[in-house]
């Protein structure tokens, strides 16, 4: 039955989002060609006396035609300023804008209409709007402010795109949470599979370290932290989200693993700010992955003296987390660059998990490699995207 749902879903996901650019195009010509004879239809009783003039239905044409640029100039403003406005507020901008923008595609439509043909040659419903928009607005005329309510009663266009768009986006987080879950199943079984192998590692670990400590405690001690490392990836990565307090002491403990490892040539600075909550969350091993990348492709990569400076700052509930890694200038092997699949997979994962609600930006000069994270910090079970973002 699994088999039967994962391949109903890929040809629901198939149709639904395009692999190719002119596909897309042609779904959005076919939608709104659609919607302007679906809408002509509908108002073509109140044009039917005049319905045979073909300046009637030209100017009835671009009356509907006109939503298609509003639409698309929306959105565009959505896209805009999504990551600097959220909720309520988003949609109030965008609310307004609508309406702005419909008057003032209104407003030229039946300037153009006048010009061309005559308002004399419409039908009596338009000559009435037009006069609405064409006329000198006076502020304390109750009338004039008529033409607002009919911009109102427009923007009713836009609920059918709005909508398709909304279900759409929904639909793609129903696939996306579903590839992540499968994907999770499939790391699941790779590790039941090879599962006595890391457990034994961990019992080995614990008995090596009774024999070390008598002997050297520090060598005991890093057999300590191996085992904490071990134990972490067991058993404290099973969840999307982890305690951000817990991701950070393994963190640190990676860290201090990874500075016996590089002989001490590598000089590591950490540097933590703000209060950190119990109930804050972060998705797992996303710190740990930036870290273990940074010292990968910058202290691993090279016999000569490196750096890491790591800067965590937690405020307004939001985390901050900056990372700088000195570049070798003669690598130990070639590289096509500075990040790898786990950088790309992070940030798919961000994606999803906030979408337009973070920041992740990569700096890279010749002798330096920096990554700045920002992340909103989860508390407890959370909604992770906005209703109001969906609307566009």
């Amino acid at each position: 039955m699994n088999n039967d749902i994962t391949k109903r879903g890929s040809l629901i996901e198939r149709l639904l989002f395009p692999r190719t650019q002119g596909l897309r195009i042609s779904y959005h010509v076919l939608f709104w060609v659609l919607f302007i004879l679906l809408h002509y239809s509908y108002a073509l009783p109140t044009i039917l006396r005049k319905a045979s003039d073909p300046s009637v239905t030209v100017v009835g044409f671009f009356y509907f035609f006109k939503i298609i640029p509003e639409y698309y100039l929306c959105v565009g403003l959505y896209y805009l300023i999504r990551s600097y406005v959220k909720g309520i507020l988003l949609f109030l901008i965008l609310f307004i804008f609508a309406l702005a923008v419909n008057h003032v595609f209104s407003v030229a439509l039946y300037t153009g209409v006048d010009y061309v043909y005559g308002l004399e040659t419409m039908p009596e419903r338009m000559r009435a709007f037009a006069k609405l928009y064409l006329a000198p607005f006076d502020f304390w005329e109750p009338s004039a402010w008529l033409v607002f309510s009919n911009d109102l009663s427009e923007v009713q266009f836009f609920v059918l795109p709005a909508a398709l768009k909304t279900a759409k986006y929904a639909a793609n987080e129903r696939f996306m949470r579903q590839k992540i879950q499968d994907e999770a199943l499939n790391m699941e079984l790779k590790a039941l599979k090879s599962q006595i192998n890391p457990h034994f590692v961990f019992n080995v670990l614990n008995a090596a370290y009774a024999k070390v400590l008598p002997v050297s405690e520090e060598g005991a001690e890093y057999l300590q932290k191996v085992s904490e490392i071990l134990r972490f990836t067991l058993y404290e990565m099973n969840d999307e989200f982890i305690k951000l307090e817990t991701e950070l002491a393994y963190m640190k403990l990676y860290v201090e693993l990874e500075s016996v490892r590089s002989n001490r040539r590598c000089h590591i600075n950490v540097e933590q700010y703000g209060e950190i909550k119990d109930t804050y969350r972060v998705p797992t091993v996303s710190l740990i992955t930036l870290v273990e990348n940074a010292f990968k492709h910058g202290v691993h990569s090279t016999r000569h003296d490196s750096f890491v400076d790591i800067r965590i700052t937690v405020s307004g509930g939001l985390l901050n987390f900056d990372i700088t890694n000195s570049k070798p200038s003669q690598p130990l092997r070639s590289k096509s660059g500075s990040g790898g699949i786990g950088l790309v997979n992070l940030e798919r994962r961000l994606g999803i998990y906030y979408p337009g609600r973070y920041s992740f930006e990569k700096l890279e000069t010749e002798s330096e490699f920096s990554i700045f994270l920002k992340i909103p910090l989860l508390e407890g079970i959370a909604t992770l995207v906005e209703p109001w973002s969906m609307l566009v």
